[in-house]
């Protein structure tokens, strides 16, 4: 089953680890940058969909508690082939 238009994974790492549904700051880029051990700027390009999610970062999430690194791969995944799906369909 295809799933229309799935969202990047930073929107999710946005809305799970930098604010809550309602867009209620829950913490800040730096601090789960630094928590990941990855540089602000690096994780920001994910969180702005700007950048994919390596497989790195998605072991980086499960090291935190942040589910999968395979969940994440798989989003990352269904992201990437529904745009270039629909880039070829243009």
């Amino acid at each position: 089953m295809n799933m229309h238009n799935p969202p990047h994974p930073g929107e999710l790492i946005k809305t799970f680890l930098i604010e809550d549904e309602d867009g209620n700051k829950i913490d800040s880029i730096a601090n789960v940058a630094k928590k990941l051990g990855v540089s602000r700027s690096a994780l920001n390009k994910v969180i702005n969909g700007s950048a994919s999610l390596s497989l790195e970062m998605a072991l980086r999430l499960e090291t935190i508690g942040s589910g999968s690194a395979e969940m994440w791969a798989k989003m990352q995944s269904d992201y990437t082939l529904w745009q270039l799906r629909n880039q070829s369909a243009a």
